[in-house]
């Protein structure tokens, strides 16, 4: 008999707001000051292969739905070794509520294999064909191993199996800076001064990596662009709305930033518009 996936209410996601007319996303916006963003890859930043999984499970679907039953597989499969072995139709069982079950089981057990094979290190790293720039990848042969003095673009993940863009991009921002050595997390604890951490050099397609490096960004005092990663000098306006927090909303290709006492700013826009402020 399939499983039923119970609902239950994910830790990392509070209840989200009504969205206005013609907003299509809209995302938690904490204050500058909080301690985290509240994305799941915070949580797991210190355990890449768990992260990756995840990233199998957010891949279109809410988190709210997919958080859950990704930790019940954690619990079942506690680690590599035992979710390499895993029967298929346990775990397609145990996310068939989520979509896409037989795809994701095969992916997941395939990752848990290879990394037991071939453990992401240091110094070795694979193509991914078109990525991060269409035409990465093109001068280096299909599982080609490169060191880290070879200036091709290549990445210490990228031989793993079921890994796009929005995997490689979360596991860059929050693992690659440990994996190297470089410091002792992503933000750069433990790490020299002139350390310029990985999260700087990422552009995200993804909606909530790109809400989360804007909000890295202007804690730092920067706005930041989110098609070319370029910025500059946040406003003071919008400083003052980001150390409120609020909720990011998405419309007509702009983000607004909609503060819990009414003051909006728009950032994440080639050309800044600051409307309604109070005080």
């Amino acid at each position: 008999m399939a499983r039923r996936c119970t609902k239950t209410t994910s830790p990392y996601f509070a209840r989200k707001p009504r969205k206005p007319r013609h907003a299509v996303s809209c995302l938690p916006f904490p204050p500058l000051a909080a301690a985290s963003f509240g994305l799941i890859q915070e949580k797991l930043a210190h355990d890449p292969f768990r992260l990756l999984i995840a990233t199998i499970f957010l891949n279109r679907t809410r988190g709210e739905a997919a958080i859950p039953v990704l930790y019940k597989v954690f619990a079942r499969y506690p680690t590599v070794s035992a979710l390499a072995e895993a029967d298929e139709e346990d775990v397609v069982d145990m996310i068939r509520c989520l979509g896409f079950q037989n795809a994701r089981a095969r992916k997941c057990i395939a990752l848990a294999k290879l990394w037991a094979e071939n453990t992401p290190v240091k110094g070795k790293r694979y193509r991914k064909l078109h990525y991060p720039v269409k035409g990465d990848g093109r001068d280096v042969k299909p599982g080609e191993c490169l060191d880290d003095q070879d200036p091709r673009v290549a990445w210490e993940v990228a031989h793993l199996p079921g890994l796009g863009s929005y995997a490689i991009d979360s596991w860059r921002i929050f693992c690659r800076d440990e994996l190297r050595g470089l410091a002792a997390d992503w933000k750069g604890t433990d790490a020299p001064g002139e350390f310029v951490p990985e999260w700087k050099s990422v552009v995200p397609k993804d909606k909530e990596l790109r809400a989360y490096l804007a909000w890295m960004w202007l804690k730092e005092g920067w706005e930041w662009d989110k098609e070319t990663g370029s910025r500059r000098p946040a406003s003071k306006l919008l400083l003052r709305a980001a150390r409120k927090g609020g909720i990011a909303l998405e419309a007509d290709g702009k983000w607004v930033l909609q503060s819990m006492t009414g003051e909006t700013s728009v950032y994440f826009d080639k050309n800044v518009l600051d409307t309604k402020t109070d005080g």
